[in-house]
């Protein structure tokens, strides 16, 4: 009897699906630490040495019995990382602890760009009338299921240079409008992936309005209740990845903080 892979079926809408799980996509930038890496907000690079103490050395290289390296990482900055509202929070509320979901009905869509200038809708005084921006109009246009728990956004252009692209360097990397995380917000998504550095404006003096509207928080508290969503940014999703649903697996490391890397895992759906 031979293998025929694992299989998982749900229901979206009233529609059946199903999925296998030996067939995964893989849209997350690993923290890497040489070579070329991408950079945002002009951060430390993720750094790694063996680990020292007494007369054992943690590199086998160096004459050690094994490999044991201490890692510095930041993890809003070096790679695929998922964070909670503990984000913006004067309290600490750990990603650990708020992220439940496990496997998530996801809707991947690509999204092209516009100019802000001219495009009827708002982010503050620092929108540029030249910067990228993803509306709400192109978003009411894509007509995405309202059950779906997950939403992924692609921007297009989608060249491979996101994975070590310096983002601090050339032309403000895209964000999104008022309007639309206003949008996102209502339409009972649970959990923002998205594949540039921030889902605000990367120099907006510190509002992070998008991240409040998303949360549903306007001061430094996240209240009795914190909120369940999660937003993840920097995962790149390659174009062989066709739009539409999947089954997500958000693997984050388990740390005891606002955020943490993560492995977000795709798995496409087809209807039973």
């Amino acid at each position: 009897m031979g293998y025929s892979g694992m299989k998982i079926t749900f229901s979206v809408g009233g529609k059946n699906y199903k999925a296998m799980l030996d067939k995964p996509l893989h849209i997350s930038v690993p923290v890497r630490f040489e070579g070329e890496r991408l950079s945002v907000f002009g951060a430390e690079q993720a750094e790694r040495k063996p680990y020292k103490k007494k007369k054992f050395v943690g590199s086998v290289a160096k004459g050690g019995s094994c490999n044991c390296e201490v890692y510095t990482i930041n993890p809003h900055c070096n790679g695929t990382h998922t964070e909670c509202v503990g984000h913006i929070t004067k309290e600490p509320v750990s990603l650990h602890e708020i992220l439940k979901d496990t496997i998530i009905p996801a809707a991947l869509v690509t999204v092209t760009t516009e100019s802000a200038e001219g495009c009827g809708e708002n982010y503050g005084a620092e929108m540029r009338p030249d910067d990228q921006i993803i509306t709400k109009t192109r978003l009411e246009a894509m007509s995405i299921e309202r059950e779906i728990r997950a939403l992924i956004i692609r921007t297009y252009p989608n060249g491979r240079e996101k994975i070590t692209r310096d983002y601090d360097a050339g032309p403000m990397p895209p964000y999104f409008t008022l309007e639309a995380m206003d949008y996102i917000a209502t339409s009972g998504f649970r959990h923002l992936l998205f594949d540039m550095p921030s889902i605000d404006r990367l120099d907006d003096g510190g509002a992070l309005a998008n991240h409040r509207i998303f949360w549903g928080i306007e001061g430094a508290s996240a209240g009795a209740n914190p909120s369940p969503k999660t937003i993840t940014e920097l995962v790149y999703v390659p174009d062989e990845i066709r739009d539409g649903l999947y089954l997500l697996n958000l693997q984050t490391a388990p740390f005891m903080a606002d955020a943490a890397p993560s492995r977000p895992v795709l798995y496409e759906a087809k209807k039973a």
